[in-house]
Parts: C-alpha cells; structure tokens; sequence
C-alpha cells in the first residue's frame, strides 16, 4: 500500500503498519524536541535506540513478507512470532538499560540468552528482508567468527570467545546491537528522513521537478537537464538513491522520451542524477552527519570538502547531457509547455527557506545537527501554513509520519545488524590485524592499497542504502587508508564514493534497474550508459588522495588549479 492509502482501502497488515509507523514517527519527535524531558521523564540513550529499533523493525515484519511468492494481506505464523521476539527483546532493554550500563555485566539468565538469541536470529531476518541475503550471510559469519576466531589461520586469528560471552556483549552492553551506530542512526539520521518526509507530504517533490524544469527546460536537451537538476535537489534530502529514481524518474524519464531520447540513456541520465544526489551538501541523505561524527569534525567542514566534487560531478553530467543532445538535434521544451519560473518560485519558496535557516543553524550559530533539524522541521511547517497547497492537515500530516518511518525501513534493521559486525571486530581485534594485513599485502604502495580498498568498497556496497555503505566501508577499510598516510576526510569520501557507484554500475545496479523499468530499457544496457555519464564518479575520488585540493586541502591556489 502507497503511504496516504485511506484506512478503508488498507488490509490488516497496512493498518497495523500504519499504527506502528505513526507510534515510532511521533515518539521520535517527542524523543529529539526533547519533550520527554520536559515532562520529567528520562529516556536513557540505551532505551532510545531499542525503541526505535523494535519498533521499526515490527514495521519491516508488517510490510515485508518472508519472499515475493507470499501473500502480502494476512499476517502468518512466521510474521507474528518475530514481531512478538523484537517486542519483548527490545522492551527488556529498554525498561533495563540503566542497570545494564551501570552493572555492564554478561549473560547471567538462562532467560536472556533465549531472548538475545531469538532477537539476533530476527533482527538478521529483518535485515534480509529488506537488504538481502548478502549483508544477512555476512553478518551471521562476523558473529560466529568471534566465537570461533581461535580456529583461523594467519592474521584472522583471535583468542576466541565463548557463546554465552559473544551473544551477552552484543544484547546487554552498549555496544553489538546498540552501539554507536544505532545511536547515530536513530537520532541525526532519523531527523532528516522525518524532515524529508514533510517535504514530499507538502509537496516538495513537485515543486522542484516544477522549478528543475522552468530553470532548465528550455536549453538543448532541456528535459535531461531538467532531470539532473531535479534529482540534485531530491536527491540531496533523501537517504535512498533507489527513491530518488522512483520519485522524480516517473516524471522525468517520460519527459526525455518525449522530446526524442532514447528509453537506456533516458533510465541513465535519471540513475546518475540520482547518485550524485549523495555526493553534493549540504546533507548528501544525511551521510554528511555521519561522516562529521566519525572524524569527530565540524559539519561545515564536511560540506565545505564535499562542494567540489559534487560540482564537478555534476558538471560533467551537463556538459554530456549537452553534447549528447546536440549530437541528436534535439531543442529545448517549447517555453509554452513549460511551468513560469517566477510563478513557480512564488507558489513555493517556502520550500526553501527551511534549507537557508538549516546552512545558518550549522554553518554559522554551529547548533548541533539534531537541534538544527528539529528548528528546521518547525520552520518548514510554519512557512507551509502560508500558502493553502502546502499548508499542513490531518491527511498531509498523517502522510508525513507514516512515510518518515518508512523511509527508515532499509536503514535501522542494517545498522542494527552491522553493530553485529562491529562488536565482533571489537571483540578479537580484526580491524586492526586487517588493516595491518591490507598494508603488508600491498608492500606500502598506495596505489595497490587504494585498489584494494576501492574495490572492497565497490562489492560491500551491492544492494545496500548510501548510509549502510558509508558505515560499512569505513568500519572495515578506512583504518587502512589512514595508516597508508591518506587523509582521514580522503579515505571517507574515497570508500564513500566507490560504495555507492555500485547502484549504478552492472551487474547489481539497483537505481539502473528501477529507471530502465520506468523507462522500458536495458537494466545492464542503462547501468552501462550510467557508468559513462558518471565517469567524473569515477575519477575524481582518485584526486581526493592526491590532489586533496578538490576537497578544500591546502592553498586557494593549490585548490583552484586541482578542481580545474
């Protein structure tokens, strides 16, 4: 069911997903305004982030069946009993986190090692179902390797733990399942998917395509330019490139066929704009956040660094949509046909000045990014009120919840499950023997070091969403980058970049094959046409390392001469 289907058209499962959905929205908000603590109560960031979890991977268990071939409008036996396994594991943590972090003891209950165990077994459910089977095979090898480390060869092996021990320190510590990752995710990222969710429910998205194509329309290949631009300002707010590509390539990619583009490039042109979505500030789907936590950096600095690769990024997007649409004889959209830029500005500039108040809260008043998005999401609901479109109602707001938890579906069961991965390597120390292992194998060349890693990152970042790549990539391989000398905000951006070209690039290229769906292509022919319009993708990460000019390292002229 669509977000915003009426209550009398939605079956049991959608009804219960949308109580669930509007349970987790509203607590969420209640949790970052800081409203529980205003009316006495204290919610531990423990508790905080097995509510969150709990409740959005029931969610994941209400909208997503074990496999394509099941009936999604009853709810089975194999649904129930992990939703009732979340319920009590994540309620048992929540109502006891102060004394396990006080006590920060092990296993100790037969009860608890039931209870530590089931919910492992469906927090990987819940990951494969909305992931894949990948991640989930991955994780559980993670989890087992702790226990059995004693027994591998080489550099991989540890001292080995006992079950009880490994399955205690990731239910009952605050690190496993709740650590620093969920923390992130259920407070910073959750902020911006609930923000991106008022945007779309407001109707954000049309007045951007609207604004794209009253800007861009009506130069050569208008309708591809319009569509870059679109995706940037789409893009740029939401955490998933794969929704990017589903929400403004149902008006974009007709409107290139239209005017005379072929169905691949048409399905390529939208994919790359999409990509580059994540890589242009100021939120690049909220991984600008992660990444300022990580290198423990200030926000600007992030965008600051990030600004010219996305603009060289999308600077050679144009300039081949351009000369493609040259090559073809195609002309801009008849001004006629396209939306007035001053009407249009006027209907919705109160879509943009939230994005104004949000560069002034973190650039310049250096508010933290959780406050800022909550005066942000305010500001945006009261400039909304003063015009009747996008004024908030019961049904917009309804919409908005429901899609802002949604919207968290791919992201809180991976990273819950990846705090998996990350404790076991905590545990027997693998990220550093790795790292180790990574530079002896490459003899201390950078060049093979950066191959490596590159590469690694390509493959862990198959099927993933931008915010699970960027975790990933950066636990297991920027150690490694570092300690070859690159800097730290080169190694992120050089892992982030690779991670995420695998949505575009075959043969798992998950935003190819969405648009070559809506446009009635190739996947492989467009992820392939992709690839080509995204070559800056490809090249400039390689500059992040040694021209670091492009990323705002060194002189103004140092940085002129490398971003030209």
């Amino acid at each position: 069911f669509e977000v915003g289907t009426r209550w009398k058209d939605r079956g049991l499962r959608s009804r219960l997903a949308l109580i669930v959905a509007l349970i987790w929205s509203v607590y969420t908000l209640s949790y970052l305004c800081h409203i529980f603590f205003y009316l006495g109560m204290v919610i531990y960031p423990l508790t905080h982030r097995a509510i969150s979890a709990g409740l959005i991977c029931i969610l994941v268990y209400l909208l997503f069946p074990p496999g394509k071939k099941v009936r999604k409008d009853t709810l089975k036996w194999y649904d129930l009993l992990p939703i009732l396994i979340i319920f009590v594991g994540c309620a048992y943590i929540a109502i006891n986190a102060n004394s396990l972090v006080a006590e920060g003891r092990l296993v100790t209950y037969p009860y608890e090692m039931v209870i530590a165990s089931l919910l492992f077994l469906s927090v990987i459910e819940a990951a494969r179902r909305t992931i894949g089977w990948v991640l989930a095979v991955l994780i559980v090898f993670f989890f087992f390797y702790a226990i059995y480390s004693n027994h591998f060869p080489g550099f991989l092996r540890s001292t080995g733990f006992s079950y009880p021990m490994a399955i205690g320190w990731m239910y009952l510590s605050a690190e496993g399942f709740w650590g620093m990752i969920i923390g992130i995710v259920s407070t910073m990222v959750a902020g911006f998917i609930i923000f991106g969710g008022f945007l779309r429910a407001l109707g954000a998205s049309q007045f951007f395509n609207d604004l794209a194509l009253a800007s861009a329309g009506s130069f050569r290949g208008g309708a591809a330019k319009a569509a870059v631009v679109a995706s940037t300002f789409f893009g740029t707010i939401s955490g998933s490139t794969a929704a990017n590509v589903a929400t403004t390539g149902q008006i974009t990619i007709p409107l290139m066929k239209k005017t005379g583009y072929q169905n691949n490039y048409a399905g390529a042109v939208e994919a790359t704009a999409s990509l580059g979505g994540m890589f242009m500030p100021p939120i690049m789907g909220a991984t600008a956040f992660l990444i300022a936590e990580f290198l423990q950096m200030s926000y600007w600095s992030v965008c600051v660094a990030a600004f010219l690769p996305g603009i060289a990024y999308y600077a050679t997007l144009l300039m081949q949509v351009d000369l493609e649409a040259a090559k073809m004889g195609l002309k801009g959209l008849p001004r006629e046909n396209l939306p007035s830029f001053k009407k249009t500005l006027a209907g919705g500039w109160q879509y943009l000045l939230p994005f104004v108040l949000l560069l002034f809260l973190l650039g310049i008043l250096r508010y933290t990014a959780q406050t800022s998005i909550m005066y942000t999401l305010g500001a945006l609901i009261v400039v909304s009120a003063f015009k009747k479109q996008s004024r908030l109602n019961p049904k917009k707001l309804l919409a908005a919840l429901e899609g802002s938890a949604r919207g968290m579906l791919p992201i809180i069961p991976l990273c819950t499950a990846i705090g998996i991965l990350v404790g076991a390597i905590q545990m027997t120390g693998a990220g550093t023997k790795f790292t180790s292992e990574l530079l002896t194998i490459s003899g201390g060349n950078l060049m093979v070091i950066l191959f490596m890693t590159g590469f690694a990152a390509f493959i862990l970042g198959m099927g993933m969403t931008t915010v699970g790549v960027y975790i990933l990539t950066v636990v297991l391989l920027a150690p490694a980058l570092i300690r070859a000398g690159v800097e730290p905000i080169a190694a992120h951006m050089f892992l982030f970049y690779f991670g995420c070209l695998s949505f575009i690039t075959p043969p798992v290229c998950v935003d190819a094959y969405i648009a070559a769906g809506i446009a009635g292509g190739d996947p492989f022919r467009t992820g392939f046409r992709a690839m080509r319009l995204a070559c800056a993708a490809y090249l400039v990460p390689w500059a992040f390392v040694f021209n670091p000019g492009i990323l705002m390292i060194g002189s103004p002229l140092q940085i002129i001469k490398t971003f030209f």
